[in-house]
Protein backbone atom coordinates (compact mmCIF):
# COMPACT_ATOMS: atom_id res chain seq x y z
CA UNK A 1 0.00 0.00 0.00
CA UNK A 2 1.47 3.34 -1.05
CA UNK A 3 0.71 6.70 0.58
CA UNK A 4 1.74 10.10 -0.78
CA UNK A 5 4.40 12.29 0.79
CA UNK A 6 3.48 15.15 3.13
CA UNK A 7 4.88 17.12 6.07
CA UNK A 8 2.37 15.42 8.36
CA UNK A 9 3.59 12.03 7.18
CA UNK A 10 7.19 13.08 7.87
CA UNK A 11 6.23 14.10 11.41
CA UNK A 12 4.52 10.74 11.85
CA UNK A 13 7.65 8.97 10.59
CA UNK A 14 9.90 10.83 13.03
CA UNK A 15 7.73 9.73 15.93
CA UNK A 16 7.13 6.12 14.85
CA UNK A 17 10.57 5.27 13.46
CA UNK A 18 12.36 7.35 16.08
CA UNK A 19 10.60 6.00 19.17
CA UNK A 20 8.90 2.85 17.88
CA UNK A 21 11.80 0.36 17.93
CA UNK A 22 12.74 1.27 21.50
CA UNK A 23 9.17 1.18 22.77
CA UNK A 24 8.55 -2.10 21.00
CA UNK A 25 11.43 -3.79 22.80
CA UNK A 26 9.74 -3.00 26.13
CA UNK A 27 6.56 -4.85 25.15
CA UNK A 28 6.04 -8.60 25.60
CA UNK A 29 6.49 -10.66 22.41
CA UNK A 30 3.79 -10.21 19.75
CA UNK A 31 2.23 -7.17 21.45
CA UNK A 32 3.93 -4.92 18.89
CA UNK A 33 2.10 -6.84 16.16
CA UNK A 34 -1.23 -6.25 17.85
CA UNK A 35 -0.35 -2.56 18.19
CA UNK A 36 0.41 -2.36 14.46
CA UNK A 37 -2.89 -4.10 13.71
CA UNK A 38 -4.78 -1.55 15.79
CA UNK A 39 -2.88 1.30 14.17
CA UNK A 40 -3.93 0.03 10.77
CA UNK A 41 -7.58 0.04 11.75
CA UNK A 42 -7.32 3.57 13.09
CA UNK A 43 -5.69 4.66 9.83
CA UNK A 44 -8.46 2.97 7.81
CA UNK A 45 -11.08 4.87 9.78
CA UNK A 46 -9.27 8.19 9.38
CA UNK A 47 -8.13 7.89 5.78
CA UNK A 48 -11.55 7.36 4.27
CA UNK A 49 -10.56 8.34 0.72
CA UNK A 50 -7.75 5.77 0.65
CA UNK A 51 -10.02 3.11 2.15
CA UNK A 52 -12.72 3.84 -0.41
CA UNK A 53 -10.14 3.40 -3.16
CA UNK A 54 -9.38 -0.06 -1.79
CA UNK A 55 -13.10 -0.84 -1.66
CA UNK A 56 -13.46 0.13 -5.33
CA UNK A 57 -10.60 -2.16 -6.31
CA UNK A 58 -12.03 -4.95 -4.18
CA UNK A 59 -15.36 -4.49 -5.97
CA UNK A 60 -13.48 -5.10 -9.22
CA UNK A 61 -12.17 -8.41 -7.84
CA UNK A 62 -15.30 -9.50 -5.98
CA UNK A 63 -18.38 -8.00 -7.67
CA UNK A 64 -20.63 -10.46 -5.89
CA UNK A 65 -19.70 -9.26 -2.38
CA UNK A 66 -21.68 -6.63 -0.51
CA UNK A 67 -20.40 -3.15 0.32
CA UNK A 68 -20.24 -4.11 4.00
CA UNK A 69 -18.11 -7.16 3.24
CA UNK A 70 -15.74 -5.12 1.09
CA UNK A 71 -15.41 -2.44 3.76
CA UNK A 72 -14.44 -5.12 6.30
CA UNK A 73 -11.84 -6.52 3.89
CA UNK A 74 -10.44 -3.03 3.30
CA UNK A 75 -10.10 -2.53 7.07
CA UNK A 76 -8.28 -5.86 7.31
CA UNK A 77 -6.00 -4.81 4.43
CA UNK A 78 -4.98 -1.66 6.31
CA UNK A 79 -4.13 -3.80 9.33
CA UNK A 80 -2.12 -6.18 7.17
CA UNK A 81 -0.20 -3.26 5.70
CA UNK A 82 0.70 -1.88 9.12
CA UNK A 83 1.71 -5.31 10.41
CA UNK A 84 4.02 -5.71 7.43
CA UNK A 85 5.32 -2.14 7.53
CA UNK A 86 6.40 -2.39 11.16
CA UNK A 87 7.35 -6.07 11.24
CA UNK A 88 11.00 -5.08 11.59
CA UNK A 89 10.21 -3.87 15.13
CA UNK A 90 9.57 -7.53 15.99
CA UNK A 91 12.74 -9.06 14.56
CA UNK A 92 14.92 -8.59 17.68
CA UNK A 93 12.14 -10.10 19.82
CA UNK A 94 11.15 -12.94 17.50
CA UNK A 95 13.85 -15.41 18.54
CA UNK A 96 14.36 -19.16 18.41
CA UNK A 97 12.48 -19.33 21.72
CA UNK A 98 9.62 -16.92 21.01
CA UNK A 99 8.82 -17.40 17.33
CA UNK A 100 6.04 -19.99 17.98
CA UNK A 101 4.09 -17.14 19.61
CA UNK A 102 4.31 -15.19 16.36
CA UNK A 103 3.63 -17.79 13.71
CA UNK A 104 2.63 -21.37 13.07
CA UNK A 105 4.62 -22.98 10.26
CA UNK A 106 2.42 -25.38 8.30
CA UNK A 107 3.95 -27.64 5.66
CA UNK A 108 7.55 -27.78 6.92
CA UNK A 109 7.51 -31.45 5.96
CA UNK A 110 7.01 -30.40 2.34
CA UNK A 111 10.00 -28.07 2.52
CA UNK A 112 12.11 -30.79 4.15
CA UNK A 113 11.15 -33.33 1.46
CA UNK A 114 11.95 -30.87 -1.32
CA UNK A 115 15.32 -29.96 0.21
CA UNK A 116 16.35 -33.61 0.36
CA UNK A 117 16.58 -33.63 -3.44
CA UNK A 118 19.81 -31.65 -3.05
CA UNK A 119 18.93 -28.90 -5.53
CA UNK A 120 17.92 -26.16 -3.12
CA UNK A 121 14.31 -24.92 -3.04
CA UNK A 122 12.52 -21.94 -4.59
CA UNK A 123 9.65 -20.61 -2.47
CA UNK A 124 7.37 -18.24 -4.37
CA UNK A 125 5.05 -16.06 -2.32
CA UNK A 126 2.45 -13.32 -2.65
CA UNK A 127 2.77 -10.23 -0.46
CA UNK A 128 0.37 -11.29 2.27
CA UNK A 129 0.42 -10.36 5.95
CA UNK A 130 3.87 -9.71 7.43
CA UNK A 131 5.47 -11.24 4.35
CA UNK A 132 9.01 -11.51 5.77
CA UNK A 133 7.97 -13.25 8.98
CA UNK A 134 8.19 -16.80 7.49
CA UNK A 135 11.56 -15.85 5.98
CA UNK A 136 12.87 -14.69 9.36
CA UNK A 137 11.58 -17.75 11.24
CA UNK A 138 12.92 -20.23 8.69
CA UNK A 139 16.31 -18.53 8.98
CA UNK A 140 16.15 -18.74 12.78
CA UNK A 141 15.37 -22.43 12.46
CA UNK A 142 18.57 -23.09 10.54
CA UNK A 143 17.38 -23.01 6.95
CA UNK A 144 19.85 -21.25 4.58
CA UNK A 145 17.44 -18.53 3.51
CA UNK A 146 17.79 -16.06 0.65
CA UNK A 147 15.31 -13.40 -0.43
CA UNK A 148 14.91 -11.66 -3.77
CA UNK A 149 13.90 -8.03 -3.24
CA UNK A 150 13.15 -4.98 -5.33
CA UNK A 151 15.76 -2.68 -3.84
CA UNK A 152 14.85 0.80 -2.65
CA UNK A 153 12.94 1.90 -5.77
CA UNK A 154 9.45 3.27 -5.02
CA UNK A 155 6.66 4.89 -7.00
CA UNK A 156 6.88 7.97 -4.76
CA UNK A 157 10.05 10.04 -4.45
CA UNK A 158 10.81 9.95 -0.74
CA UNK A 159 11.45 13.07 1.30
CA UNK A 160 14.63 13.32 3.35
CA UNK A 161 12.69 12.03 6.36
CA UNK A 162 11.15 9.31 4.25
CA UNK A 163 14.59 8.10 3.18
CA UNK A 164 15.72 8.20 6.81
CA UNK A 165 12.77 6.00 7.80
CA UNK A 166 13.48 3.61 4.92
CA UNK A 167 17.10 3.34 6.05
CA UNK A 168 15.95 2.65 9.61
CA UNK A 169 13.72 -0.12 8.35
CA UNK A 170 16.52 -1.62 6.24
CA UNK A 171 18.86 -1.60 9.23
CA UNK A 172 16.30 -3.44 11.34
CA UNK A 173 15.69 -5.97 8.56
CA UNK A 174 19.39 -6.82 8.55
CA UNK A 175 18.79 -8.51 11.91
CA UNK A 176 17.17 -11.36 9.99
CA UNK A 177 19.44 -14.42 9.64
CA UNK A 178 19.02 -14.41 5.87
CA UNK A 179 20.85 -13.22 2.76
CA UNK A 180 19.08 -10.44 0.86
CA UNK A 181 19.55 -10.05 -2.90
CA UNK A 182 18.63 -7.14 -5.16
CA UNK A 183 16.24 -8.46 -7.79
CA UNK A 184 17.56 -5.95 -10.34
CA UNK A 185 21.06 -7.39 -10.09
CA UNK A 186 22.69 -10.39 -11.78
CA UNK A 187 20.95 -13.67 -10.93
CA UNK A 188 24.06 -15.84 -10.71
CA UNK A 189 24.39 -15.49 -6.90
CA UNK A 190 20.86 -16.84 -6.50
CA UNK A 191 21.54 -19.81 -8.74
CA UNK A 192 24.75 -20.44 -6.79
CA UNK A 193 22.77 -20.33 -3.53
CA UNK A 194 20.39 -22.96 -4.90
CA UNK A 195 23.29 -25.12 -6.08
CA UNK A 196 24.55 -25.04 -2.49
CA UNK A 197 21.22 -26.13 -1.03
CA UNK A 198 19.80 -22.69 -0.24
CA UNK A 199 16.13 -21.77 -0.01
CA UNK A 200 15.25 -18.74 -2.15
CA UNK A 201 12.07 -16.74 -1.52
CA UNK A 202 10.78 -14.66 -4.42
CA UNK A 203 7.50 -12.83 -4.98
CA UNK A 204 4.93 -14.10 -7.46
CA UNK A 205 2.53 -11.14 -7.45
CA UNK A 206 4.35 -7.78 -7.57
CA UNK A 207 7.43 -5.96 -6.33
CA UNK A 208 7.21 -4.47 -2.85
CA UNK A 209 9.19 -1.39 -3.83
CA UNK A 210 6.52 -0.38 -6.31
CA UNK A 211 8.70 -0.70 -9.44
CA UNK A 212 8.20 -3.96 -11.30
CA UNK A 213 11.30 -5.94 -12.20
CA UNK A 214 11.96 -9.06 -14.22
CA UNK A 215 10.01 -10.88 -16.92
CA UNK A 216 6.23 -11.00 -16.55
CA UNK A 217 3.45 -12.85 -18.34
CA UNK A 218 -0.17 -11.67 -18.34
CA UNK A 219 -2.74 -13.97 -16.78
CA UNK A 220 -6.24 -13.58 -15.34
CA UNK A 221 -6.30 -12.96 -11.59
CA UNK A 222 -9.72 -12.48 -9.99
CA UNK A 223 -11.18 -11.73 -13.39
CA UNK A 224 -8.57 -9.13 -14.34
CA UNK A 225 -5.56 -9.17 -16.68
CA UNK A 226 -2.45 -8.95 -14.50
CA UNK A 227 1.24 -9.34 -15.47
CA UNK A 228 2.80 -11.97 -13.20
CA UNK A 229 6.53 -12.38 -12.49
CA UNK A 230 7.95 -15.69 -13.68
CA UNK A 231 11.36 -15.22 -12.08
CA UNK A 232 10.70 -17.98 -9.50
CA UNK A 233 9.82 -20.37 -12.32
CA UNK A 234 12.98 -19.48 -14.24
CA UNK A 235 15.18 -19.97 -11.16
CA UNK A 236 13.61 -23.36 -10.45
CA UNK A 237 14.11 -24.45 -14.06
CA UNK A 238 17.71 -23.24 -14.38
CA UNK A 239 18.81 -24.72 -11.05
CA UNK A 240 16.74 -27.90 -11.11
CA UNK A 241 15.28 -26.87 -7.74
CA UNK A 242 11.71 -27.75 -6.73
CA UNK A 243 9.24 -24.85 -6.79
CA UNK A 244 6.96 -24.51 -3.75
CA UNK A 245 4.54 -21.84 -2.54
CA UNK A 246 4.23 -20.06 0.80
CA UNK A 247 1.78 -17.46 2.06
CA UNK A 248 1.31 -15.80 5.44
CA UNK A 249 -2.11 -15.00 6.93
CA UNK A 250 -3.37 -13.83 10.31
CA UNK A 251 -5.17 -16.10 12.74
CA UNK A 252 -8.07 -14.90 14.85
CA UNK A 253 -8.23 -17.76 17.33
CA UNK A 254 -5.81 -18.85 20.04
CA UNK A 255 -2.19 -19.76 19.54
CA UNK A 256 0.20 -17.98 17.19
CA UNK A 257 -0.85 -14.65 15.69
CA UNK A 258 -0.05 -15.75 12.11
CA UNK A 259 0.15 -18.90 10.07
CA UNK A 260 2.51 -19.57 7.15
CA UNK A 261 1.38 -22.27 4.74
CA UNK A 262 4.03 -24.01 2.62
CA UNK A 263 2.30 -25.73 -0.29
CA UNK A 264 3.02 -28.77 -2.40
CA UNK A 265 5.58 -28.66 -5.20
CA UNK A 266 4.41 -26.85 -8.32
CA UNK A 267 4.85 -29.31 -11.17
CA UNK A 268 6.58 -27.84 -14.24
CA UNK A 269 7.04 -29.43 -17.70
CA UNK A 270 10.82 -29.09 -17.36
CA UNK A 271 11.57 -31.17 -20.47
CA UNK A 272 9.80 -28.65 -22.72
CA UNK A 273 11.22 -25.43 -24.24
CA UNK A 274 11.72 -22.44 -21.94
CA UNK A 275 8.67 -20.57 -23.29
CA UNK A 276 6.39 -23.51 -22.55
CA UNK A 277 7.77 -23.91 -19.04
CA UNK A 278 7.31 -20.22 -18.26
CA UNK A 279 3.78 -20.30 -19.69
CA UNK A 280 2.92 -23.28 -17.49
CA UNK A 281 4.49 -21.60 -14.51
CA UNK A 282 2.47 -18.42 -15.09
CA UNK A 283 -0.70 -20.54 -15.28
CA UNK A 284 0.20 -22.15 -11.96
CA UNK A 285 0.91 -18.77 -10.33
CA UNK A 286 -2.45 -17.40 -11.51
CA UNK A 287 -4.30 -20.44 -10.17
CA UNK A 288 -2.50 -20.08 -6.83
CA UNK A 289 -3.24 -16.35 -6.53
CA UNK A 290 -6.87 -16.84 -7.50
CA UNK A 291 -7.22 -19.34 -4.67
CA UNK A 292 -5.34 -17.66 -1.82
CA UNK A 293 -6.49 -14.08 -2.55
CA UNK A 294 -10.12 -15.23 -2.64
CA UNK A 295 -9.68 -17.14 0.62
CA UNK A 296 -7.73 -14.42 2.47
CA UNK A 297 -8.37 -11.09 0.71
CA UNK A 298 -7.76 -9.00 3.83
CA UNK A 299 -4.18 -10.25 4.07
CA UNK A 300 -3.03 -9.07 0.63
CA UNK A 301 -0.96 -5.88 0.69
CA UNK A 302 -1.50 -4.58 -2.85
CA UNK A 303 -5.20 -3.86 -3.23
CA UNK A 304 -4.48 -0.18 -3.87
CA UNK A 305 -2.68 -1.24 -7.05
CA UNK A 306 -5.41 -3.61 -8.29
CA UNK A 307 -6.56 -1.28 -11.05
CA UNK A 308 -5.76 -0.61 -14.72
CA UNK A 309 -2.47 1.21 -15.01
CA UNK A 310 -1.40 -0.12 -11.61
CA UNK A 311 -0.92 -3.86 -11.25
CA UNK A 312 -3.46 -4.55 -13.98
CA UNK A 313 -3.10 -4.23 -17.75
CA UNK A 314 -4.19 -0.75 -18.86
CA UNK A 315 -6.78 -1.89 -21.41
CA UNK A 316 -7.80 -5.01 -19.48
CA UNK A 317 -6.88 -7.28 -22.41
CA UNK A 318 -4.94 -10.53 -22.42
Amino acid sequence: MIFGESRLKDLYRRVVWGMGPGLSRRLPPVWEMWAADGGGRLAAAGLSKKRQGLESNLQRAFPERSATELRDVAMDAFSAHFANQYLSFAFPKCTIDTWPQYIEMEGLDRLQKASELGKGVVLMHPHMGPAQLPLHVLGLSGWPMHQVGGGQVTLVELSETGQWAADRRSALERVMPVTLHDGKAYMRPLLRALENGGVVMSACDATGGGHEIGRRLVRTVLGQAMPLPVGPVWMALRSGAPLLTVHCVRRNGGGARYCAVIGDEVELPREKPLKDVLDAGADAIAAYLNRVLAQHPGDWLFWDGFEPGGLLVEDGGL
